[in-house]
């Protein structure tokens, strides 16, 4: 039987860089809220759903969420660990410029992301990820989930799928494209993949 993290780069061992995740709820349903007006509105299960991802940090200090949206049937985040050689050094760079305060920008430039690029040589990975540093924060959102969930009495239970998607960030175009598609998936539901009515 073919193994189910197979699709996955095998030059790759998602313990670092910059990736955007997608995870879904069990059998697609509509579990955290809905969207009506162009508004997403949490349920109590959602809520949790948003108390978990913004405490991933504090668990795992070596990640950086960038960006995140709650859906109906499933959420989306972009996942970065501190550090690595994938994110530029543009933030030091400015942290560490002697610039008068007088002619700082008010809005300081958004880091550059570097290209995350298959090595030239190398072995490639054979285990598949199952312990990776990416599989361990999604493990650990969907166990805290569930967790909060069933103290607060909430039902719809069990409320994730088994697997959930992945994609590397390459560079800061690609980077910027999915900001903007997370930042607009609420007002695009309609139209949205996931949207199973």
């Amino acid at each position: 039987m073919a193994d189910r993290h197979m699709f996955r780069a095998e030059w790759h061992d998602y313990n670092d860089g910059i990736l955007f995740v997608t995870v879904c709820t069990k059998d697609k349903k509509h579990l955290f809220g809905t969207i009506t007006n162009d508004e997403m509105h949490k349920n109590a299960l959602g809520t949790i759903v948003e108390e978990c991802i913004k405490a991933i940090p504090e668990h795992h200090p070596q990640v950086t969420i960038h960006n995140y949206v709650i859906m109906p049937n499933h959420i989306h985040l972009i996942i970065a660990t501190v550090g690595t050689r994938y994110i530029a050094s543009a933030t030091a760079k400015l942290a560490t410029a002697k610039i008068p305060e007088t002619t700082k920008p008010i809005n300081p430039p958004k880091p550059s992301i570097g290209c995350l690029k298959p090595p030239a040589h190398g072995e490639p990975i054979i285990d598949y990820h199952h312990n990776s540093r990416l599989a361990v924060i999604i493990g650990s959102l969907k166990a805290a989930v569930t967790r909060i969930a069933r103290t607060r009495c909430i039902a719809s239970l069990p409320c994730w799928q088994s697997r959930f998607h992945e994609h590397i960030i390459r560079n800061q175009r690609a980077f910027d494209n999915i900001m903007d598609y997370i930042d607009n998936n609420v007002a695009c539901w309609e139209q949205d993949c996931f949207n199973l009515k």
